[in-house]
Protein backbone atom coordinates (compact mmCIF):
# COMPACT_ATOMS: atom_id res chain seq x y z
CA UNK A 1 0.00 0.00 0.00
CA UNK A 2 2.65 2.66 1.23
CA UNK A 3 4.38 1.29 -2.47
CA UNK A 4 1.27 2.29 -4.29
CA UNK A 5 1.35 5.42 -2.61
CA UNK A 6 4.63 6.59 -3.51
CA UNK A 7 4.55 5.33 -6.81
CA UNK A 8 1.13 7.61 -7.52
CA UNK A 9 2.51 10.84 -5.64
CA UNK A 10 5.78 10.44 -7.92
CA UNK A 11 3.32 10.15 -11.04
CA UNK A 12 1.60 13.05 -10.29
CA UNK A 13 4.54 15.27 -9.75
CA UNK A 14 5.99 14.24 -13.49
CA UNK A 15 2.35 15.23 -14.91
CA UNK A 16 1.99 18.43 -12.79
CA UNK A 17 2.05 20.48 -15.53
CA UNK A 18 -0.51 18.81 -17.91
CA UNK A 19 -2.66 18.56 -14.73
CA UNK A 20 -2.64 21.85 -14.09
CA UNK A 21 -3.19 22.89 -17.76
CA UNK A 22 -6.29 20.23 -17.77
CA UNK A 23 -7.33 22.15 -14.69
CA UNK A 24 -7.48 25.83 -15.66
CA UNK A 25 -9.12 24.52 -19.01
CA UNK A 26 -11.82 22.97 -17.39
CA UNK A 27 -12.29 25.72 -15.07
CA UNK A 28 -12.15 27.96 -17.65
CA UNK A 29 -14.89 26.32 -19.53
CA UNK A 30 -17.41 26.08 -16.57
CA UNK A 31 -17.13 29.39 -15.73
CA UNK A 32 -17.75 30.02 -19.69
CA UNK A 33 -21.26 28.25 -19.54
CA UNK A 34 -22.00 28.97 -16.00
CA UNK A 35 -21.60 32.94 -17.15
CA UNK A 36 -22.26 32.90 -21.23
CA UNK A 37 -24.83 35.69 -21.89
CA UNK A 38 -23.52 37.76 -18.26
CA UNK A 39 -20.19 39.66 -19.76
CA UNK A 40 -17.96 37.34 -20.28
CA UNK A 41 -14.67 38.28 -22.80
CA UNK A 42 -14.88 35.22 -24.88
CA UNK A 43 -10.94 37.13 -25.78
CA UNK A 44 -10.08 37.03 -22.24
CA UNK A 45 -10.88 33.39 -21.88
CA UNK A 46 -8.83 32.10 -24.94
CA UNK A 47 -6.18 34.32 -23.89
CA UNK A 48 -5.95 31.92 -20.25
CA UNK A 49 -6.40 28.83 -22.12
CA UNK A 50 -3.62 30.21 -24.34
CA UNK A 51 -1.04 30.83 -21.15
CA UNK A 52 -1.93 27.51 -19.82
CA UNK A 53 -0.97 25.72 -22.77
CA UNK A 54 2.27 27.96 -23.09
CA UNK A 55 3.18 26.96 -19.69
CA UNK A 56 3.29 23.51 -21.05
CA UNK A 57 5.28 23.79 -23.52
CA UNK A 58 8.42 26.44 -22.23
CA UNK A 59 10.91 23.00 -22.49
CA UNK A 60 9.76 21.87 -25.67
CA UNK A 61 12.23 23.27 -28.41
CA UNK A 62 9.93 24.83 -31.21
CA UNK A 63 9.99 23.42 -34.82
CA UNK A 64 12.16 26.62 -36.05
CA UNK A 65 14.92 26.44 -33.55
CA UNK A 66 15.46 22.68 -34.14
CA UNK A 67 16.12 24.01 -37.55
CA UNK A 68 18.63 25.90 -37.38
CA UNK A 69 20.75 23.26 -36.35
CA UNK A 70 22.62 21.88 -39.05
CA UNK A 71 24.33 18.46 -39.09
CA UNK A 72 27.83 18.87 -38.35
CA UNK A 73 29.06 17.15 -41.91
CA UNK A 74 26.96 19.42 -43.76
CA UNK A 75 28.02 22.35 -41.87
CA UNK A 76 31.86 21.53 -43.15
CA UNK A 77 30.58 20.38 -46.45
CA UNK A 78 28.32 23.44 -47.06
CA UNK A 79 25.74 20.24 -48.91
CA UNK A 80 22.65 21.22 -46.78
CA UNK A 81 21.00 24.44 -46.61
CA UNK A 82 20.90 26.38 -43.04
CA UNK A 83 17.64 27.45 -41.77
CA UNK A 84 17.62 30.33 -39.71
CA UNK A 85 14.60 31.59 -37.17
CA UNK A 86 13.00 34.15 -39.89
CA UNK A 87 12.92 31.65 -41.98
CA UNK A 88 15.61 32.49 -44.33
CA UNK A 89 17.30 29.86 -46.52
CA UNK A 90 21.11 29.16 -48.18
CA UNK A 91 20.66 28.63 -51.96
CA UNK A 92 23.71 27.00 -53.86
CA UNK A 93 22.96 27.34 -57.21
CA UNK A 94 24.83 26.97 -60.87
CA UNK A 95 24.20 29.28 -63.50
CA UNK A 96 21.00 28.68 -66.05
CA UNK A 97 21.93 30.57 -68.51
CA UNK A 98 24.69 32.63 -70.11
CA UNK A 99 25.80 34.99 -72.89
CA UNK A 100 29.28 36.02 -73.38
CA UNK A 101 30.48 39.49 -75.20
CA UNK A 102 32.53 36.75 -77.81
CA UNK A 103 32.58 33.16 -77.58
CA UNK A 104 34.97 30.89 -80.02
CA UNK A 105 32.25 28.78 -81.26
CA UNK A 106 27.94 29.06 -80.10
CA UNK A 107 27.82 25.82 -79.19
CA UNK A 108 31.39 24.42 -78.11
CA UNK A 109 33.59 26.62 -76.20
CA UNK A 110 30.27 28.69 -76.10
CA UNK A 111 29.30 30.47 -72.60
CA UNK A 112 26.19 28.10 -72.86
CA UNK A 113 28.64 25.50 -71.52
CA UNK A 114 29.16 27.54 -68.26
CA UNK A 115 25.71 26.59 -67.45
CA UNK A 116 25.03 23.50 -64.80
CA UNK A 117 27.63 22.26 -62.58
CA UNK A 118 31.35 21.83 -63.75
CA UNK A 119 31.61 19.26 -66.18
CA UNK A 120 35.18 19.04 -67.79
CA UNK A 121 37.51 16.35 -66.59
CA UNK A 122 40.57 17.79 -66.11
CA UNK A 123 42.61 20.87 -67.15
CA UNK A 124 43.09 21.86 -70.85
CA UNK A 125 41.16 23.08 -73.51
CA UNK A 126 38.08 21.18 -74.27
CA UNK A 127 34.49 22.03 -76.10
CA UNK A 128 33.20 21.90 -72.71
CA UNK A 129 33.89 25.15 -70.97
CA UNK A 130 33.83 28.59 -72.66
CA UNK A 131 36.86 30.20 -74.40
CA UNK A 132 36.50 33.89 -76.12
CA UNK A 133 36.49 34.32 -79.73
CA UNK A 134 40.57 35.63 -78.96
CA UNK A 135 43.09 34.14 -76.50
CA UNK A 136 44.23 37.40 -76.32
CA UNK A 137 41.42 39.65 -75.67
CA UNK A 138 39.44 41.27 -72.70
CA UNK A 139 35.93 39.72 -72.78
CA UNK A 140 32.83 39.59 -70.73
CA UNK A 141 30.72 36.43 -69.44
CA UNK A 142 27.61 37.26 -67.67
CA UNK A 143 25.75 34.16 -66.07
CA UNK A 144 22.05 34.44 -64.70
CA UNK A 145 20.61 32.08 -62.13
CA UNK A 146 17.33 30.96 -61.37
CA UNK A 147 16.40 32.15 -57.97
CA UNK A 148 17.00 35.70 -56.62
CA UNK A 149 19.37 35.79 -53.69
CA UNK A 150 20.90 38.00 -51.77
CA UNK A 151 25.02 37.22 -51.86
CA UNK A 152 27.50 35.25 -50.01
CA UNK A 153 29.67 34.02 -52.42
CA UNK A 154 30.62 33.17 -55.96
CA UNK A 155 32.29 30.35 -57.10
CA UNK A 156 33.91 30.39 -60.85
CA UNK A 157 35.57 27.14 -62.25
CA UNK A 158 38.31 27.58 -64.51
CA UNK A 159 39.55 24.84 -66.50
CA UNK A 160 42.18 26.17 -68.53
CA UNK A 161 45.06 28.70 -68.21
CA UNK A 162 43.08 30.23 -64.78
CA UNK A 163 43.88 33.47 -63.40
CA UNK A 164 42.75 36.32 -65.61
CA UNK A 165 39.47 37.08 -64.04
CA UNK A 166 39.81 40.86 -63.27
CA UNK A 167 36.66 41.59 -62.48
CA UNK A 168 33.36 40.06 -60.99
CA UNK A 169 30.05 42.14 -61.00
CA UNK A 170 26.97 41.34 -58.77
CA UNK A 171 23.86 42.89 -60.68
CA UNK A 172 21.02 43.43 -58.38
CA UNK A 173 17.24 44.01 -58.88
CA UNK A 174 17.19 47.27 -59.86
CA UNK A 175 20.40 46.63 -62.67
CA UNK A 176 22.77 48.59 -60.62
CA UNK A 177 26.61 46.50 -60.34
CA UNK A 178 28.26 45.60 -57.30
CA UNK A 179 31.68 44.82 -57.50
CA UNK A 180 32.53 41.74 -55.41
CA UNK A 181 36.14 41.20 -56.99
CA UNK A 182 38.77 43.97 -58.86
CA UNK A 183 41.88 42.91 -59.36
CA UNK A 184 44.99 42.14 -61.98
CA UNK A 185 45.44 39.32 -63.64
CA UNK A 186 46.69 36.97 -61.29
CA UNK A 187 47.90 33.43 -63.62
CA UNK A 188 47.70 30.31 -61.43
CA UNK A 189 50.34 27.15 -61.15
CA UNK A 190 47.12 25.18 -60.23
CA UNK A 191 44.39 24.14 -62.73
CA UNK A 192 41.65 23.60 -63.04
CA UNK A 193 41.55 26.35 -60.55
CA UNK A 194 38.15 27.35 -58.62
CA UNK A 195 38.12 30.64 -57.69
CA UNK A 196 36.24 31.73 -54.19
CA UNK A 197 34.67 35.04 -53.73
CA UNK A 198 33.24 35.98 -50.70
CA UNK A 199 30.40 38.62 -50.63
CA UNK A 200 30.16 40.06 -46.92
CA UNK A 201 27.10 41.82 -45.80
CA UNK A 202 25.24 42.41 -48.74
CA UNK A 203 21.85 44.47 -48.95
CA UNK A 204 20.87 44.09 -51.91
CA UNK A 205 19.67 40.82 -54.20
CA UNK A 206 19.43 39.58 -57.59
CA UNK A 207 20.56 37.16 -60.29
CA UNK A 208 23.29 38.09 -62.56
CA UNK A 209 26.95 37.77 -62.09
CA UNK A 210 29.06 39.19 -64.77
CA UNK A 211 32.94 38.26 -65.19
CA UNK A 212 35.39 39.97 -66.98
CA UNK A 213 38.77 38.58 -67.91
CA UNK A 214 42.17 39.92 -69.39
CA UNK A 215 43.71 37.53 -71.30
CA UNK A 216 45.99 40.46 -73.38
CA UNK A 217 49.57 39.24 -71.30
CA UNK A 218 48.33 35.89 -71.67
CA UNK A 219 51.37 33.41 -73.00
CA UNK A 220 49.19 30.21 -72.35
CA UNK A 221 46.17 31.04 -74.49
CA UNK A 222 42.30 31.28 -73.38
CA UNK A 223 41.28 31.61 -69.72
CA UNK A 224 38.57 28.78 -70.18
CA UNK A 225 35.84 28.97 -67.88
CA UNK A 226 33.41 25.94 -66.75
CA UNK A 227 31.20 26.91 -64.40
CA UNK A 228 29.91 29.25 -62.12
CA UNK A 229 28.28 28.80 -58.77
CA UNK A 230 26.24 31.65 -56.65
CA UNK A 231 25.64 30.98 -53.15
CA UNK A 232 22.97 33.00 -51.25
CA UNK A 233 20.12 33.28 -49.11
CA UNK A 234 16.86 33.21 -50.74
CA UNK A 235 13.96 35.48 -49.24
Amino acid sequence: MLDWFRRTVRNLGQNAGWILVIAVVVIALAVFFMREGTGVDANVLQLTIDAASTQANVYIPTLASNLTQTPAVAALTGAAPTLSLSGRQQVDQFAASAFGSSELDPLTRGAVQTTGPANTPECGDFATAWASTSPNEIATLTVLFAELVTPTGILIYESFNPGFVVKVEFTDLYGEPHIVYDSPPQPRLQCPFVMVIPIVDADYKGNRVVITVDQSASLGGWDQIDAVELIGIRH
